[in-house]
């Protein structure tokens, strides 16, 4: 009977422990009624119309349809509106809905493609905007609210996490906020607010094979976003920082082979001529580790700091050369469009070198015309051998090989002779169509 009692006083204490547990993990769970009921106001649905043709037996004329919907939010008192490019390309006419359900017809006042970001104005004088947050004090794990217009359903709250920030998905100067908050179609342009109430990204692209929501949810960061909209409010015109090069991620054996002890920093593969990174001293080779004191983690990186600068401002570049650490200043450009080839050089007389189970020649003139690459060589043939392990293929053109420039089959037979019998060492392959990138070549 005693024994019995210590079992039944033993499973209540163990009861309680449980309910005490769940209430403390339930009370710690955030309360986003009262955040919401302020953020609410601050968001926007939005609708548009395109011209369609239309076409009777006497005539042909225009006439207007529903275009793409979205969600957008509030910057200002005087009616600005933050959205996605998007939802407002080539539309006739864009509408905003506020909170309380009155319906606006939106100016576009300026678009930026390459951020995804457009510019509205309404009219009006006393909104209610959001005010802007910190995505650099915004930490991995916080929780994060996104408010649009899924499906068309207006004002709909979604929350999660900050699951990364950073991430490159396809565009060139957008380091995007990952997040598992609930995004579908219609939620492009909204809020993502962070749990003081600021908006810290602009909802912008998923990633799923359903087309609804998989937990893979990207933000523009709000930083970025506002940078464009003062640029389009200040200029009519949005500028980027310019260097003319074309980068790559140092993987593990390219870092290994470079000299360095981990894996880090963007891989410089080519260098436009007459480029401000060219007349600031970067060369094909150099791994660029920092950026005025900021770490380049990864490649992708690169693109995204630089690209914030304004040309005409300088830059200090920590880079690697050679395995040597070194620091150049670099005065940024504007973009002037893509990355030309290095000048020709005088090829040698002799026609072909063969080399580790391939055959090369200098690049025949229809191949320099056609792709505009002037120097290297170009591999002939090959099915076999250390070259073809490394990836290396027929009509590829290899530039450098262990950071030697190569502009003929004689520059590449006199580096070769000078190569170790065993290790690794980096080669320079372009690939016509494809772009350069630099490969390793196992010696062993």
């Amino acid at each position: 009977m005693e024994k019995n009692k210590q079992l039944f006083l033993s499973f209540i204490v163990i009861l309680t422990s449980m309910f005490t547990v769940n209430t403390a993990a339930a009370s710690s769970l955030p309360d986003f009624v009262e955040l919401v009921e302020k953020a609410q106001p601050s968001v926007v649905s939005i609708a548009t119309t395109i011209k369609v043709p239309r076409r009777n037996l006497f005539s042909r004329s225009q006439g207007s349809s529903q275009g793409p919907s979205g969600s957008g939010f509030l910057i200002s008192k005087d009616g600005f509106v933050v959205t996605n490019n998007h939802v407002i390309d080539g539309v006739e006419k864009v509408f905003v809905r506020l909170h309380n359900g009155k319906d606006l017809e939106a100016e576009i006042v300026g678009t930026d493609a390459e951020t995804d970001i457009a510019l509205l104005k309404v009219t009006g004088n006393d909104f209610k905007p959001f005010k802007i947050g910190n995505i650099d004090k915004t930490k991995v794990g916080s929780w994060a609210l996104a408010i649009g217009a899924p499906f068309g359903f207006d004002q709909t709250v979604t929350a999660g996490i900050i699951s990364a920030k950073g991430r490159s998905v396809g565009d060139q100067y957008i380091p995007y906020i990952q997040t598992d908050v609930a995004i579908n179609p219609g939620n492009s342009g909204g809020p993502l607010i962070d749990m003081s109430g600021r908006v810290v990204g602009v909802n912008s692209k998923i990633l799923s094979t359903s087309g609804g929501s998989n937990g893979l949810s990207f933000s523009i960061p709000i930083d970025l976003a506002m940078d464009v909209v003062n640029q389009i409010k200040d200029t009519g015109q949005v500028v980027r920082g310019y260097l003319g090069v074309n980068y790559q991620e140092v993987s593990y054996d390219l870092a290994r082979s470079f000299g360095l002890d981990k894996s880090q920093g963007a891989l410089i593969n080519v260098v436009a001529p007459n480029s401000p990174a060219e007349r600031s001293g970067i060369k094909t080779g150099d791994i660029v580790l920092q950026i005025d004191g900021k770490t380049i983690k990864n490649s992708t990186e690169l693109p995204f700091i630089i690209g914030r600068y304004r040309p005409g401002q300088s830059a200090k570049l920590n880079i690697v050369r050679n395995g040597e650490k070194m620091s150049l200043t670099v005065n940024i450009g504007s973009r002037n469009g893509g990355v030309a080839e290095a000048a020709p050089s005088n090829q040698s007389n002799k026609s072909s070198f063969e080399w580790l189970g391939a055959e090369f020649k200098n690049i025949p003139e229809e191949v320099a015309s056609r792709t505009n690459i002037t120097h290297g060589v170009i591999v002939s043939s090959i099915d076999s051998g250390a070259l073809y392990d490394a990836g290396i293929r027929q009509g590829d053109i290899i530039q450098s090989v262990q950071l030697k420039t190569v502009n003929d089959i004689a520059e590449l037979e006199s580096v070769a002779d000078k190569l170790p019998r065993e290790g690794s060492v980096p080669v320079l392959v372009n690939r016509p169509d494809a772009g350069s990138q630099y490969l390793i070549l196992d010696l062993d």
